[in-house]
């Protein structure tokens, strides 16, 4: 297992891979779990954020 770097992370999280990661070669059902997975990261980050806004 890998770590990439990733040159925009606000959330700050470590990403690992194994091999090559190609968007191509996940399935349909893979690719609907990766989208939901950044939705909801992306959602939690926007609702930290906006919390400590006035």
């Amino acid at each position: 297992m890998e770590e990439i770097e990733v040159e925009n992370n606000p959330l700050g999280i470590k990403i690992y891979v194994n091999g090559q990661p190609s968007i191509d070669n996940m399935s349909d059902e893979e690719y609907d779990l990766f989208v939901s997975s950044l939705e909801l990261r992306m959602s939690e980050y926007t609702e930290k954020s906006n919390t400590g806004k006035s």
